[in-house]
């Protein structure tokens, strides 16, 4: 979180690498709750912001830093198909990444109600966030969620109150839900055997989103469960109601 000033935040415009950043208000003002990527290169980095409205509108910059983090490495067997996809399996991964792209890009004006989650099934906690993946011997993309250890069919629940903006069944992640909780702040459930939601719903913390499953590249059934700020994915256990 970074402190952005005292402006009215209905008159508020914040970005980070172009991106629209949630902000919340406190009583000492503003703060703006930046997502950063796993890639994020050490140092000072740039909050753009503009404030204010008419002849009062002003446009300023303020200062963060980041710091060097590292994450251990895990090492995962997958089927051929998933690592030598057929030119079909190609074409249908391009279409899923519009729509994938799309939902990760989603903004509403209202803020969320509370930034406190529930983890959405119960089951241990076999994949951490930010894990180096070895897939099959070669470098992967690093792990962007909390791997929930649970066999297929386990009632799937949602983390906090929001709207559904997008279900889909990607090659990759297999049967899958975004729910929107306000500003971009994002939970995504993936791997998914049955969805029960659709597209526009709303629905209250605790509602049933549908049931876990192996759909997608997986090595096993389990819910992959991902948070998103300003399009960029974060640490979901930063946001879990009780620390595990």
């Amino acid at each position: 979180m970074v402190k952005i000033g005292e402006a009215d935040p209905q008159a508020l415009d914040v970005r980070f690498d172009g991106k629209r950043v949630l902000t919340l208000k406190r009583a000492d003002g503003l703060l703006a709750v930046v997502g950063l990527p796993l890639d994020a290169k050490p140092g000072q980095q740039t909050l753009h912001v503009k404030a204010g409205e008419g002849a009062l509108r002003r446009a300023y910059d303020t200062t963060f830093e980041i710091k060097a983090k590292t994450y251990p490495a895990q090492h995962l067997k997958i089927g051929s198909r998933f690592m030598q996809p057929t030119p079909e399996d190609l074409q249908r991964n391009e279409r899923d990444q519009v729509a994938i792209a799309r939902a990760k890009s989603h903004w509403s004006h209202e803020p969320p109600a509370s930034f406190a989650l529930d983890l959405p099934a119960s089951g241990r906690l076999s994949a951490r966030f930010g894990l180096r993946r070895i897939l099959n011997g070669e470098e992967g993309s690093p792990h962007a969620g909390l791997d929930v250890a649970v066999g297929t069919g386990t009632a799937l629940r949602v983390a906090a109150a929001g709207r559904v903006i997008a279900t889909g069944d990607y090659f990759y992640s297999g049967k899958s839900v975004f729910v929107d909780h306000g500003q971009g702040f994002i939970t995504l459930y993936i791997h998914m055997s049955r969805i029960d939601v659709q597209e526009g719903d709303a629905v209250d913390r605790g509602a049933m989103l549908g049931l876990s499953g192996a759909t997608g590249r997986v090595t096993g059934p389990h819910l992959h469960w991902a948070v998103l700020l300003n399009g960029v994915y974060v640490d979901p256990e930063l946001f879990l109601k009780t620390a595990r």
